[in-house]
Order: C-alpha cells, then structure tokens, then sequence
C-alpha cells in the first residue's frame, strides 16, 4: 500500500470527523438557545452567564465575554454585559448618551462595531497578531491579566443595529479555528435570541418612558381595548406652573423646552422616588398619582409620600428660583394640589387613538383645586380628604364653590415654614 495515499485517506478521514464532531457541537447548542424556555424569558444577564457556560462545556477555552448593545431609550445610549469565568456571573452596566463622546469609547474595538465594522481578531501574546497587540486601551488591560486572545464579532440586528461580542481566552496560543467555527455556527441563533430579548426590553423601556412603569406595564401585559381599565383608588396630584403663557411669549422656543424640561424634573422626580407615577404632562401641567387602599388610607404610605414629594418640589422650586434670579432670568412660581379617592383607571380615547390615563370626579376636583392656589397665594393646597387623613397640618381657607360641582369644598393648605418663592 502506497503509504502517502495512506496518509492522505487518514487525514481526510480525520478532518471529516472533526467536522461532524464540530456540527454536532453546534448542534446541541443551538437546540438548546432555541428550545429553552427561560433563555426566552429570564434577564439577559442569566442568558450571558448561560451561554458562555455552554460554550465552554463544549470544549471551548472561554475565560472572559462581553455583549454591548445600543439602546432606544431617553437616558442609555448602550448597555454592556460583562461575564467572567472567576465571577460566577455576568453584570450589566449602562452608559449614557454622554458616554459616546469619551475616550474609552472612541477608543474601543466596540465603537467600530456600532458603526458598522467587521469582526476583528487580537492576539495578545505576540503571535501571528492581525491587527496589532495593544491596538486599544482595553487589550493592555487583558494582557496584564493574562490573556492571550480576544475576538470581536458584530451582532446585526433588523433595522441595521449592531451589536458586539467579544470573547477572550488565556489558553497558550489563543482560540484554536474549531473554537471559532463553533462560534460562528452558533451565532445566529444566539443574535435571534437576543434580538427577542431587547425587543421586549425596548418595548418595555419605550412604554414606561412615555406612559410611566405601571401603566407601561399594564399595557405590555394586554390592557389595550378601549374601555379596558379598572377603578383604584388614588392619591392624585396635580400641578400647574404659574404665569407660563406670558413667560413663554416673551422666550425664544428652544429656551421655553429647557425651562419645561427642567420644571418637570422639579416636579417629576419627587413623584416618581416616592413610588408615585407620572401619567400626563398638559402643556406645563402635570397628572401624577400615588395608588393606595382605600380601606386602610390612613395607614397607606402613599399619602404621606405625595405630601414628601409636594414639599419637595416646592423647595426644588424654590431653588431653582433662586438660580435664575442669580442670572437675571424671572422666578418660577407654581401651584401643587392634593385629592384622594376612586377614578377610573384605563384607556379611553378614539378607536386608534388611545390614552391610558384616569378620570373621575376626583380628577376634576384635583385640577379644580390647584386654580386656587394663585388666589390664595399657597403653593400647596390640599382637600378635605386629605387633610382629614394625613397625620400632617393644615390650615383651612373655607368652603369654595367649584364649577361643576353641586356642592361647596372645604380646602386647606399643608403648614410649612419654608419662606414664599
């Protein structure tokens, strides 16, 4: 037997082994991405975690891996996922819009992913390296921790978005060609399983911006029919900035934006960290609710957290004032109210056109409620409600008719040393 057609036959034989060893690697992994109900529905960071294990248990020498993922969302331009193998897990981290103008991301193999370039590959030992040992800031950091290797791959999403993975070993001599033809087999259905994940992620990001977390989250889970909703019980607020309309006659528009944007957050913020949602800007009037049981109102923390949040948003106001008068520019001024009870809590609205917000009586007389408070020069006006439930004190201003409403109502203004704005 002719001992180079041997050799040749063997040789052949052996790389069509490996080749189906390869596929069945592949195999199994992909099977599993696809078929595992809780990679579909658990947090991103156990699908990380979940899939570099895997990666490894098929024989790969994976030690380091990172996702990075650009985000449609008000505040993160990105989120990254970082997983270790010393770790024990992987930890998700955001970055804001600011962060695109940093050096660690102009200056990252990341940045050239996000904007459309290719996978690259980084030797870190001296080796063979492709595109030069060192060439970012971060390569020098794996290289002091012993890495030999890192991989970068780009992650298309529909829509021309790009993501990145890297990869990193600290095996002598790198990643071997099977480990890699293993990563590239099992991409796809890696990128189609993400690619869920941060649509649903998106979707409920976009939802609570827009509409708040508990509505937003309502309406992700099938509240959408018109008519939809329930009757909860609610301390509402309300509030309205004083003088707006001449203000913002005599501004120019972009400079009317900022002051809203920047009224909203004195407003909003308070709200929000005290368990209350946001539900409607009017102009330069805000809708908020804190819900609470109605069968024990007097011991529901929401009230006195909307009282917390009406103090401090007058004080945020207050401060704010006294910036601008620092600058020259006019105070701002604005009226808080108060109310408890039912409302109506669902959509309403056209056929195609739908609002998820609250209405009711109640509604009516918050908003009715904080018209006074110019009158009665108070910031923060309260109704019998509220002033009969909270263990707070209240001046009374009388009785007052309110349009509308059959019947006078008694109102009164939260007691508070804090000087007028």
């Amino acid at each position: 037997m002719n001992p180079l057609v041997s050799t040749k036959a063997d040789d052949s034989r052996t790389r069509s082994d490996e080749a189906a060893r390869l596929q069945e690697r592949a195999r199994t992994i992909t099977y599993w991405l696809l078929g595992e109900q809780r990679l579909r529905s658990g947090r991103m960071t156990f699908l990380i975690d979940s899939f570099a294990r895997r990666l490894r248990d098929a024989g790969m020498p994976l030690e380091r891996a990172s996702l990075h993922m650009p985000q449609l969302h008000p505040q993160m331009a990105a989120r990254s996922f970082m997983w270790d193998v010393e770790a024990g897990g992987a930890a998700e981290m955001g970055f804001q819009h600011s962060a695109r103008d940093s050096q660690a991301y102009t200056a990252s193999p990341v940045r050239l992913i996000f904007e459309g370039g290719g996978a690259a590959r980084h030797r870190l030992d001296g080796q063979n390296a492709e595109n030069g040992p060192a060439a970012y800031p971060i390569l020098d950091d794996l290289i002091e921790r012993g890495f030999t290797d890192y991989v970068i791959l780009p992650l298309p999403f529909g829509g021309g978005i790009n993501n990145a993975l890297s990869l990193a070993t600290r095996r002598p001599g790198g990643f071997e060609d099977e480990d890699r033809a293993l990563v590239e087999a099992v991409l796809p259905a890696f990128t189609a399983l993400i690619e869920l994940q941060q649509t649903r992620r998106t979707a409920r990001d976009l939802l609570s911006t827009y509409v708040g977390p508990n509505t937003g989250e309502r309406i992700f889970n099938g509240t959408i029919r018109r008519g939809d909703g329930e009757v909860i019980h609610a301390i509402l607020w309300f509030c309205d900035l004083r003088g707006f309309t001449a203000l913002s006659e005599t501004m120019p528009l972009d400079q009317v934006i900022e002051l809203l944007n920047t009224y909203f957050d004195c407003m909003a913020g308070p709200v929000t960290n005290r368990g209350g949602e946001v539900l409607k800007f009017v102009g330069d009037a805000m809708l908020a609710i804190f819900s609470c049981d109605a069968e024990n109102a007097t011991e529901c923390d929401a009230l006195g957290a909307a009282l917390s949040a009406a103090e401090e948003a007058a004080t945020g106001i207050a401060a704010l004032s006294e910036v601008r008068r620092a600058v020259g520019q006019v105070p701002l001024d604005c009226g808080i109210s108060l109310h408890i009870g039912d409302v109506m809590y669902g959509n309403i609205g056209a056929a195609d056109r739908l609002d998820f917000t609250v209405i009711g009586p109640a509604v009516n007389l918050v908003c009715r409620l904080e018209s006074l408070c110019a009158e009665l020069d108070r910031q923060i006006l309260v109704s019998s409600d509220i002033a009969r439930l909270a263990p707070h004190r209240f001046d009374s201003h009388g009785y007052h008719q309110f349009k509308g409403m059959a019947e006078p109502r008694e109102v009164f203004s939260l007691v508070d040393p804090r000087p007028p704005v």
